[in-house]
């Protein structure tokens, strides 16, 4: 009896009910069978006996409501719609297997209702209930696709910070740090292991790896599951990585890592060439998924373009490290030459009979020479370690500065250039390093030299100005512009110089701030450059080296 198997009969007199059974007529279908249409099928209400339907209600374009599919089956019924407003919709019902039922027409509809008016109750409170569901449902979907679209923005949001992360540095090895560390945290993996290609050998190379994982591992192309990666392109999303017989188990061996779930998928560049491959392993919940392939995907973009960036930059790096060091010995060399003239020069001397007064001075000279090569080769090599030993010792400034201009006469006169030197006070005294001193009048006088060009006149001054004394150093040379006073004592600015390392300013600096002094320059481009040293007296460093001394002398 259908009054059993449809709510919709309840409370309703046996008799009108069997006279309503009478009214039915037979429908059925098959599976992917269209078995209504709104509009087109026959109106009415189609109760399903056997098998099941899809329900299917789009959207009008004017309600803009979400589409909705539902699963109608034995002892349920649709249809009912188009029988209570009239209103047109895109309502169809398609069988998802072979279906029997019966339909109840439009017009017996309405004979049954005047008859028999608790149906039209019992039918309006059901689909009120129906409604509510669908209502419900919708909501439900309404949340999942709200749900989606943040976590889709989510991810972009995250994409871009990790893009701004990758552009924060040029450092390689950095790099590929904070390349793996952001795609661990936004898959929630475990840990991970990022391979390079090299370029020349075809071969993979790790060069970050985390949580105590050996450091580096080379593969051959094609070797194992990141070698396949790399070969053939494809991205391998595992459940189980010891079911793959491409896993190579000795990383977990040595590490004491178990490794289960592992997704690895290469990287690409602009021009979609594999530059690398990126192994995430064992995700924290469940197992890696669409969403962490395609997160992956879009950073492997921007990973790759950091990394070719960073490659570049080290090529340079290097590049300009072995400029460097090309520089420096062009300029070792340089300032050898001078002293080493000298030298030559006294030794040729002392094979010609003379006083021994003058054979003493001819040593002395040749001695003083030795030490500033000495003192030069030692400088350089502070400088480059970032240590300096001060051996201070109080020091007649006049003789000292008359010895070093006797030095560079002769050879800056035989370049065409006029020195001056003032000094009207040749009895003061100043506490000093004497050989790294001698170091900045050198570097600042060949610096004068070189822009001077052959000709012109520098000009020394050396005057105390109690509690300081003052080195000028003037020349008349092309100047410098006034964009490189401000990096002109920075390491290796050379500024297009033919000759120098750029060192020669810095280790100036250095040194005079290691006396407790400072370095001021002033240029006019075309007229000249002056610089000026002052220096105290007694160095403040000078002062605790002696203190330190006294305290050790008192405790003895």
């Amino acid at each position: 009896m259908i009054e059993t198997k449809y709510g919709l009969f309840a409370g309703l007199e046996s008799v009108r009910v069997i006279e309503m059974e009478g009214m039915l007529r037979p429908f059925n279908a098959q599976a992917g069978e269209l078995v209504y249409r709104d509009g087109e099928s026959p109106a009415g209400i189609y109760f399903i006996d056997e098998g099941y339907v899809e329900v299917h209600h789009s959207s009008l374009e004017s309600e803009r409501m979400p589409e909705l599919r539902l699963v109608r089956g034995p002892g349920d019924y649709f249809g009912e719609l188009s029988l209570v407003d009239r209103r047109r919709r895109h309502l169809t019902a398609t069988a998802i297997e072979k279906v029997k039922g019966h339909i109840l027409p439009e017009d017996a509809f309405k004979r049954f209702i005047e008859r028999e008016p608790r149906f039209l109750i019992n039918l309006t409170r059901d689909m009120l209930q129906r409604s509510s569901q669908h209502d419900a449902e919708l909501i439900r979907d309404l949340i999942r696709t709200k749900q989606a679209a943040e976590k889709y923005i989510d991810r972009l949001k995250s994409l871009q910070a990790v893009t701004q992360v990758l552009n924060s540095t040029l450092e390689l090895d950095n790099l590929l740090s904070l390349i793996l560390r952001e795609a661990v945290k936004h898959t929630d993996a475990e840990t991970g292991t990022i391979y390079l290609r090299d370029t020349e050998t075809g071969e993979l190379i790790s060069r970050v790896i985390e949580k105590g994982v050996v450091r580096e591992i080379r593969l051959k192309p094609g070797q194992g599951i990141a070698g396949h990666v790399a070969s053939s392109g494809e991205t391998l999303n595992l459940a189980d990585a010891y079911e793959d017989e491409r896993f190579n188990p000795e990383v977990d061996r040595k590490t004491g890592h178990r490794t289960r779930a592992m997704l690895t998928m290469p990287m690409r560049d602009g021009d979609l060439k594999i530059v690398g491959v990126i192994q995430l392993i064992n995700k924290r919940e469940g197992l890696f998924n669409a969403d962490d392939m395609a997160f992956i995907e879009a950073m492997g973009v921007h990973a790759s373009i950091a990394i070719d960036k960073a490659r570049t930059a080290e090529q340079m790096a290097r590049s300009e490290a072995l400029a460097a060091v090309g520089r420096l010995s062009a300029q070792i060399i340089h300032d050898f030459k001078n002293p080493m003239t000298i030298i030559r020069g006294y030794a040729q001397l002392l094979e010609v009979p003379a006083k021994d007064e003058d054979r003493k001075e001819y040593l002395k000279i040749i001695t003083n020479q030795i030490d500033r090569l000495v003192g030069m080769t030692q400088e350089v090599l502070d400088f480059s370690r970032g240590e300096t030993q001060l051996d201070f010792q109080t020091t007649p400034i006049g003789p000292l500065f008359d010895q070093l201009i006797a030095t560079i006469v002769p050879d800056y006169e035989q370049q065409g250039i006029k020195v001056v030197f003032n000094c009207d006070d040749h009895e003061f005294e100043a506490t000093l390093d004497t050989a790294r001193m001698t170091r900045v009048f050198f570097n600042l006088v060949g610096n004068a030299r070189d822009a001077m060009e052959n000709k012109g006149t520098l000009t020394v001054t050396v005057a105390p100005r109690s509690p300081e004394w003052i080195v000028e150093v003037s020349d008349t040379g092309v100047g410098i512009p006034p964009e490189r006073l401000e990096a002109i004592f920075g390491a290796f600015a050379t500024f297009d110089k033919e000759r120098g390392t750029g060192l020669g300013l810095a280790i100036a600096k250095k040194v005079v701030e290691e006396h407790g002094g400072k370095i001021e320059v002033k240029s006019t481009v075309g007229e000249g450059t002056t610089f000026t040293v002052a220096l105290p007296l007694i160095p403040p460093a000078a002062e605790k080296a002696e203190e330190k001394e006294k305290g050790k002398g008192k405790k003895k």
